[in-house]
C-alpha cells in the first residue's frame, strides 16, 4: 500500500492506494475481456486511477531530472562566463589527452563546452530516459481511458441483480473481485 500526500488550498490529504505488481501485461490491461464485462466495468475505473498515479510519478520523475539537467548547464554556462571575464574573453575546456586549450567565449563555443561536459551528457541521458518512460505510461494511460470510455458505450443498463449474477470473481485489471453472499444468492436477509 502506498501514501501520496497532495497539498492544496492550504490543505493536505493523504491518498493511499495499491500498488502494481512490479510487472505489468500491457496487452491484458489495455483489452477488453469480454467474457466478464461486468468485471471490467466495475474495475477499470480503478485501473485508470492507478494508471493516473504512474503518470504523475513519472511526471514527476521527468521534471526532476530535466530541472537538475537546466540547473547543471546553467552552472556550467556561469562558471565558463565568468573564467572568460577574467581571463581576456577566454575559457578553459579540457582536451582528450589531459591538458587544457583556451577557447574563446562564443555563443557556440559555450554550447559545445557543455555538450562535451560528461556530467551533463550523463544529466541529459537520463532526462532522455526518464522522458522515454514517461511516454510508456502516457499511451497506457490514455489505451486504459479508451477503454473506459469503450465499456461505457458497449454496456446496457442493467437490473443490480442481473449484474451481481453476471459478474465473474477472479483477478481483472489487476483487482481481485470476490462476491459476497447476499439477499440476491441465498434469499436471506
Amino acid at each position: 500500500m502506498s501514501k501520496t500526500i497532495v497539498s492544496f488550498a492550504g490543505k493536505s490529504v493523504i491518498l493511499t492506494y495499491n500498488d502494481f505488481d512490479d510487472e505489468l501485461n500491457v496487452d491484458d490491461l489495455t483489452k477488453i475481456d469480454y467474457s466478464n464485462l461486468f468485471g471490467e466495468i466495475v474495475t477499470v475505473s480503478a485501473l485508470l486511477n492507478k494508471v493516473g498515479l504512474l503518470k504523475a510519478e513519472a511526471e514527476e520523475d521527468y521534471n526532476k531530472r530535466k530541472l537538475e539537467c537546466d540547473i547543471w548547464e546553467a552552472q556550467l554556462q556561469r562558471q565558463y562566463r565568468r573564467e572568460a571575464n577574467i581571463n581576456a574573453g577566454k575559457f578553459s575546456m579540457p582536451n582528450d589527452d589531459g591538458t587544457f586549450s583556451q577557447i574563446k567565449l562564443t555563443e557556440e563555443s559555450l554550447k559545445n563546452a557543455i555538450l562535451l561536459d560528461v556530467v551533463f551528457q550523463n544529466k541529459k541521458k537520463g532526462v532522455i530516459e526518464s522522458q522515454k518512460n514517461l511516454g510508456f505510461i502516457d499511451s497506457l494511460y490514455w489505451s486504459v481511458q479508451s477503454k473506459d470510455r469503450k465499456l461505457s458505450v458497449i454496456m446496457k443498463p442493467t437490473t443490480p441483480e442481473d449484474f451481481y449474477n453476471e459478474l465473474i470473481e477472479g483477478s481483472i485489471n489487476t483487482i481481485i473481485i470476490k462476491k459476497p453472499e447476499d439477499t440476491w444468492t441465498t434469499g436471506k436477509k
